[in-house]
């Protein structure tokens, strides 16, 4: 089962930009994208890509695009790799629950 490094690094690069653009706030949703953004920096971490990965557009877009983005690319994700990625499930549920909180009206702002 091929780990897909790329993948891993573009998540990375999206959870930052979702970090950088809820800096201002303090709350259970911000807790949930600093979990899970310490979760693809350890996958980065541990699978290191040896291109430069880009996102382009990246510093146009939402707080709720970034997870959306994320979101897509861990879900194209083979379950399999769980034994070798302990916390893709865990990150599947937190991008999962921060897109659906973002996207409330109660959640938006970023």
């Amino acid at each position: 089962m091929q780990i897909p490094i790329e993948s891993i690094a573009k998540v990375d690069l999206l959870l930052g930009q979702a970090t950088m653009l809820t800096a201002d706030r303090w709350d259970d949703l911000t807790a949930m994208i600093h979990e899970a953004m310490g979760i693809s920096l350890l996958m980065a971490a541990t699978h290191p890509s040896t291109r430069p990965v880009d996102v382009p557009g990246l510093t146009r877009l939402t707080a709720l695009e970034c997870v959306e983005h994320a979101l897509r690319e861990v879900h194209a994700w083979d379950l399999a790799l769980a034994a070798d990625l302990p916390d893709l499930a865990r990150l599947r549920v937190l991008l999962a629950d921060v897109r659906r909180e973002l996207d409330s009206p109660v959640g938006r702002r970023g």
